[in-house]
């Protein structure tokens, strides 16, 4: 049963596009729905490559070791995202003044644009992209088939991009933009086991 397990990791893999949305709500830049689709689809191939590659080192390892350690680093991907959320936070409380700067930045701009430039298109398509490809790569190893799986992370990453851009003045919005590594860090971890466990 592919469906939980390519559902977590699509969630997981897609709250960067999230966060991104919201960024850009913050600044009043509107995400089209064309240049959405576009920056999920070169995020769906940085997935789709990953996931690839992890299925071509599975068969070199025994089952029951490739398992266990595709859903091992899974783990401790999860455990690093929440320390790096949890170490950034320290830093931010230790200097109040840097805390919020990210935040008046995006807000500051006197006249923001409408719309992505091209270059930002692509600069963010390929962070996405980046970002997923550690990722795939381990739940790949842990037996995660690659069609539920890249299904899943575009329809989240379109979803996700839309909803952050769409409701980035929000404080809702906000607060659930700078919980995205602790809740991806969650849902990396809830992959790892529930891998481990079917």
């Amino acid at each position: 049963m592919q469906l939980v397990p390519s559902l977590l990791f699509g969630i997981s893999a897609s709250l960067d596009a999230l966060l991104a949305g919201v960024s850009f709500g913050l600044r009043g830049i509107h995400v089209r729905l064309p240049q959405n689709l576009f920056i999920s689809l070169v995020a769906l191939l940085g997935t789709c490559l990953s996931v690839g590659c992890g299925g071509l080192l599975t068969p070199l390892f025994p089952p029951a070791i490739s398992h266990f350690a595709g859903s091992l680093i899974l783990t401790l991907w999860g455990i690093c995202y929440i320390a790096g959320w949890f170490s950034k936070a320290l830093r931010d409380r230790r200097s109040p003044d840097g805390a919020d700067s990210g935040t008046a930045a995006l807000i500051s701009a006197e006249h923001p644009p409408e719309s992505l430039a091209a270059g930002q298109i692509l600069l963010l398509s390929l962070t996405l992209s980046a970002n997923n490809l550690g990722i795939g790569l381990s739940a790949s190893i842990a037996g995660l088939t690659l069609v539920p799986a890249v299904i899943a992370t575009f329809i989240c990453s379109v979803l996700f991009l839309y909803l952050g851009n769409r409701l980035g003045r929000s404080r809702l919005m906000r607060l659930i933009g700078s919980l995205s590594d602790p809740l991806s860090g969650i849902l990396l971890i809830s992959l790892g086991l529930v891998q481990l466990l079917v």
